[in-house]
């Protein structure tokens, strides 16, 4: 099982849940004020809905460039790495 994370449209936010090739999950998300808890509670809803728990995870991706000192992509780029760990 993969998450990915496509910001190749800016002010978009595209999570994908991948298990092989098949897509599980998609949803997409504005950035704006409040990104932080609707990204987390979204992910969470996701993996709930779909009855992933975190260890079944295998990798998180980021597709396309982030914005340099972009809040949002700063907070991918963390909850990315909480979810490797």
């Amino acid at each position: 099982m993969s998450v990915i994370f496509d910001v190749t449209k800016p002010g978009v936010v595209k999570i994908r849940l991948k298990k092989g090739n098949k897509v599980v999950a998609d949803t997409h998300l504005t950035v704006g004020q409040g990104f932080d808890i609707l990204l987390i509670r979204t992910l969470d809803k996701a993996l709930h809905k779909n009855k992933i728990g975190g260890l079944s995870l295998k990798s998180v991706e980021i597709e396309g460039e982030i914005e340099a000192g972009s809040l949002a992509g700063m907070l991918l780029i963390s909850v990315a790495k909480a979810l490797i760990i």
